[in-house]
């Protein structure tokens, strides 16, 4: 079982503490996740809450995730890092294959690009990009980062993409894994059939076991393994070391500690985060490896 900390909403200047404390203390990786801007108004309804309100707030930080790693891994050797998530749909794929492929060089291979659809049409708004076709849009920009990763001159021509034949500078030094957020069925179908792995907004151990068999019937679908599938799943109840067992058995393969504005509250400081990590290192880690 691997163990991630969620870092969204920390202070910029805290990640590069955060991120050596999260590699001594034998965290996995650390999760961020992005929005490009704050609305004044937002009238789309968050899918994750009951109420559908989001915890986004203009008082909070949103930093950019890849400046944000590329900090971290200069820092770090053993640490990953992964966006949860990245609205892949408002970006243009060439400049994202080619930011993404300095992050994997710079970080010596330790990134993945957790990637989703998003469910802020303002943000679309404001980018002029269609809301309601950023699915297919996201299909496409996977597709044409995957062939610029390889190295060799490209050409596409898709319904939103074209270009004629192409190359970028550095390339990864393999394909960096894109890893599909989200619970609607077409997430789950995209993250399952087109992506190298999921990454859950945060689910009930009682309603887990059945998107987790929606995945791999999904995977077997298509003709994919199972085996080798990162499956990183988020709990909406406090983390036990017994719950960590009954995710293993299901086929789950990492969980993450809750962000440091969930579990401690927002303006804490270096210390309190470090205090905040380790103790669920002790509860958590610690005890789940020993009994291995």
């Amino acid at each position: 079982m691997e163990f991630w900390q969620v870092i969204s909403w920390c202070e910029t200047e805290h990640i590069p503490a955060v991120a050596r404390a999260a590699e001594e203390l034998g965290f996995d990786g650390l999760i961020l996740a992005e929005h490009i801007y704050y609305p004044r108004e937002v009238a789309s309804r968050y899918p994750y809450a009951p109420d559908g309100s989001s915890p986004m707030s203009d008082e909070l930080e949103f930093p950019d995730p890849l400046i944000a790693f590329a900090a971290a891994a200069a820092i770090t050797t053993r640490l990953r890092f992964m966006t949860g998530v990245y609205i892949l749909p408002l970006r243009h794929p060439i400049e994202v294959a080619r930011n993404v492929a300095t992050l994997d060089r710079l970080s010596q291979g330790r990134f993945s690009l957790g990637v989703g659809v998003g469910w802020l049409e303002e943000e679309y708004d404001q980018f002029s990009v269609d809301f309601a076709s950023r699915g297919r849009r996201m299909d496409e920009a996977m597709e044409v980062m995957r062939q610029l990763w390889k190295g060799e001159p490209a050409s596409y021509q898709g319904e939103f993409f074209q270009h004629a034949e192409l190359q970028i500078r550095p390339v990864p030094t393999a394909s960096v894994p894109i890893v599909g957020g989200g619970l609607s069925g077409a997430a789950l179908r995209r993250s399952a059939q087109r992506c190298d792995g999921w990454y859950g907004p945060g689910s009930s151990l009682d309603d887990l076991p059945a998107v987790i068999e929606q995945l791999h019937s999904l995977r077997t679908e298509a003709g994919l393994p199972w085996q080798g599938y990162p499956v990183i799943a988020p709990l909406l109840e406090p983390l036990t070391a017994a719950h960590v067992q009954s995710l293993a058995a299901m086929g789950v393969t990492g969980t993450v500690n809750y962000p440091f504005l969930f579990g401690i509250g927002p303006d804490s400081t270096v210390a309190e985060k470090e205090d905040y990590m380790a103790d669920f290192a002790h509860r958590i880690i610690e005890p789940v490896r020993a009994s291995r």
